[in-house]
């Protein structure tokens, strides 16, 4: 029987973890609610616990062109990653496409500056009604990207 990626974690690390899949998970169906679609961003959590929303504008913002998501991801990154010092945690929000079941999904990646990381995906579908579904979440592997692993 394999154990939950939350067995052995410190309680106030999962409070700081929980906190932010909760904050995005909503900010992200707010967005889908109100425009079906959004980009990228990343919410902080503080030393002093505060949350912070951090954006980061695409490279063209001309209407024909498409948004380099991927590049707004990197940037995201970038900039979590020079302000590292800043944070106890981390969440990259994403609006991602998933081939093997055709669907959408919001992607939820955490990190937590103790080395904890953790990726939730949560389908989603608009139906004909006008309702938005959500089938049950799963969690994927995430790497260490904002506190990399020390190097020995």
């Amino acid at each position: 029987m394999s154990g939950s990626w939350r067995d052995g974690v410190d309680p106030a690390v999962l409070e700081d973890i929980d906190t932010l899949f909760g904050t995005a998970l909503g900010m992200a169906q707010e967005q889908l609610v109100e425009h079906g679609a959004f980009l990228p961003v990343a919410l902080a959590t503080a030393l002093d616990g505060e949350l912070r929303l951090i954006a980061v504008t695409p490279d063209d913002l001309d209407d024909e062109a498409e948004v380099d998501v991927d590049a707004m991801i990197a940037e995201l990154y970038h900039v979590l990653r020079q302000e590292r010092g800043n944070f106890r945690a981390i969440a990259v929000i994403s609006d991602i496409f998933l081939p093997e079941s055709d669907t959408d999904a919001i992607q939820i990646s955490v990190e937590h500056s103790d080395g904890t990381t953790v990726s939730a995906v949560q389908p989603y579908n608009h139906d004909d009604e006008g309702h938005w579904n959500y089938p049950d979440p799963f969690i994927d592997p995430q790497e260490r990207i904002v506190w990399p692993e020390e190097r020995a």
